[in-house]
């Protein structure tokens, strides 16, 4: 792949983009509950799993 060519997207990416957005916003939103670090901390686990899930399918198709 030339630098100049973005990465082709995987099937449902848009979905898991989303998702991760969401993870992401219950982290920022958590402290304003006076939740614990825990709740903090899970979403944005989780958010950086599914980026990393994204990363890894869209390596696996361009082998």
């Amino acid at each position: 792949m030339t630098k100049n060519q973005a990465p082709k997207r995987v099937p449902h990416e848009g979905i898991m983009w989303g998702a991760a957005g969401f993870c992401v916003l219950a982290g920022l939103a958590a402290p304003l509950f006076g939740d614990s670090a825990t709740a903090v901390t899970v979403p944005f686990g989780g958010a950086v799993s599914i980026l990393g899930g994204i990363a890894w399918l869209r390596r696996n198709q361009a082998a």
